[in-house]
């Protein structure tokens, strides 16, 4: 496979010991540091002409970074061409309402049909602090600039934003106590899920659910491994759905340049989401009052 000409830039006093992925990003303001993780994954960094895949490698004053980037075949976008909708726009960052089926940022399956793609086509510069499934509907906060970046990825770091999202399980939970507390490592790092019953039929309920950390699909794990998984979850064998029926709809972002200090938006569940859970024997009404009101 042809690869495009390669970069290369030399790291200076002010980033020695910082990690690869961050060093690339911070000296090439068109890589974001999720590219950059995934170049070094794909095995096109070098650092003085050696090829690294670690993407932790802390790097020194004087060492040559390079790398090149494939090409890639535009990712399959299977949200039905149904567009993202700005809920919160500021100077330094949005608040975006993302559809199920839109990827947040490129693969190695492609780069076309993304959320950072839809965002840089419109406004020039777009940087992505967290993310949501595929999968996934509802809100991400994306960074306008690389100082708005680093503030949210410092939010982040610190469990300082909350994150709200309901959940359709088949089959229920077989209790409903006040909050249950899922605390099960994944991938060896801590991950704990708090999650409260909001409604129940006989073959399913809805969740209230809150992240305490955000690991990669740590809800859908999470509640698989309990016993109820995720309604549309293709890896666990749960009941199945057009969609996965996972909703982002609350995100509280402390913000000092905010009024108030604070960010807070909510996004209700689409409707597709509600004729899934209402076909389940949920009801739409108590599932959009629930989704749309913060707490």
């Amino acid at each position: 496979m042809n690869q495009t000409p390669a970069r290369e830039v030399t790291v200076p006093e002010t980033l020695a010991g910082e990690r690869l992925d961050r060093a690339i990003a911070a000296l090439a303001p068109e890589v974001s540091r999720g590219e950059a993780r995934r170049l070094i994954a794909a095995g096109v960094v070098f650092v003085d002409g050696k090829r690294t895949g670690i993407q932790s490698r802390l790097v020194r004053a004087g060492e040559r970074l390079s790398w090149s980037r494939s090409p890639i075949v535009p990712a399959e976008r299977t949200d039905g061409g149904v567009e993202p909708r700005i809920v919160v726009e500021r100077p330094e960052l949005w608040i975006v309402d993302k559809p199920a089926g839109m990827p947040v940022e490129p693969t190695r399956l492609g780069k076309h049909g993304t959320l950072h793609e839809w965002l840089t086509d419109r406004f020039g510069a777009a940087f992505v602090t967290h993310r949501l499934d595929t999968a996934t509907s509802g809100l991400i906060a994306v960074a306008r600039t690389r100082e708005a970046q680093a503030q949210l990825n410092a939010l982040f770091a610190a469990h300082a934003v909350t994150r709200r999202y309901l959940a359709i399980v088949s089959p229920p939970p077989a209790v409903d106590p006040a909050e249950m507390r899922i605390d099960v490592p994944l991938d060896g790092r801590a991950a704990v899920t708090h999650a409260a019953v909001a409604a129940r039929s006989p073959s399913a309920a809805a969740l209230l659910v809150r992240l305490e950390t955000g690991r990669s699909r740590q809800i859908r794990r999470h509640f698989a491994g309990a016993g109820f998984p995720v309604v549309g979850e293709t890896l666990s064998g749960a009941r199945t759905a057009q969609r996965l029926l996972l909703h982002a709809f609350e995100l509280q972002v402390p913000w000092r340049a905010a009024p108030g200090g604070t960010i807070d938006a909510t996004a209700a569940p689409p409707d597709e989401f509600l004729a899934a859970a209402a076909a389940l024997g949920l009801p739409a009404d108590v599932l959009t009052r629930v989704g749309s009101s913060p707490r």
